[in-house]
């Protein structure tokens, strides 16, 4: 497997969100693009949104990690989140018997990290469909599981494009 990452934080790459009407695709097919950004992996119909993302540098992540408040985020949240099983099932009892602070606190780190989230788009996409674009605007997507696919994928996007692979570290 090669490495998959732009070698300069000034080169850029286009992407779709495949929670677009003109995207097409199975949950295997949709792995595969955010994993390697190959669009034939995708079916597209039509006049697709093309988003245009920037590598972001290693101080431009850590700017935007600060941005989102790394210095003050919920440590307790953060072992929390790390800690909490995938079955959406386990989850749920698992959430349902946090005490009080410890539900707060994970609330709390969640919130960090949509903030991060949001902070690497500020700073990694500059246009969508070739005009320059206001990152926030992403807030104004509906319905709101296509905003916050949107958010997932471009955020997947920019950390493909911006981090060594695990064979390259």
């Amino acid at each position: 497997m090669s490495l998959s990452f732009l070698p300069s934080s000034e080169l850029s790459i286009k992407v779709v969100v495949t929670c677009d009407d003109s995207v097409e695709c199975t949950d295997e097919e949709r792995s595969l693009y955010l994993e390697n950004g190959d669009e034939s992996h995708l079916t597209i119909t039509g006049d697709v949104t093309r988003f245009t993302l920037k590598a972001l540098s290693p101080t431009e992540r850590e700017d935007a990690e600060a941005r989102a408040g790394a210095y003050s985020r919920s440590e307790l949240g953060r072992l929390l989140w790390s800690m909490s099983p995938s079955n959406m099932e386990d989850k749920a009892r698992w959430h349902h018997a946090l005490t009080d602070d410890e539900r707060i606190a994970y609330s709390e780190y969640n919130g960090y990290l949509n903030r991060v989230y949001m902070e690497m788009i500020r700073s990694s996409l500059t246009h969508v469909n070739g005009v320059e674009f206001d990152a926030d605007q992403i807030n104004d997507i509906r319905p709101e599981s296509s905003r916050v696919q949107t958010i997932t994928e471009l955020v997947f996007h920019i950390q493909r494009i911006s981090l060594l692979g695990s064979p390259g570290k």
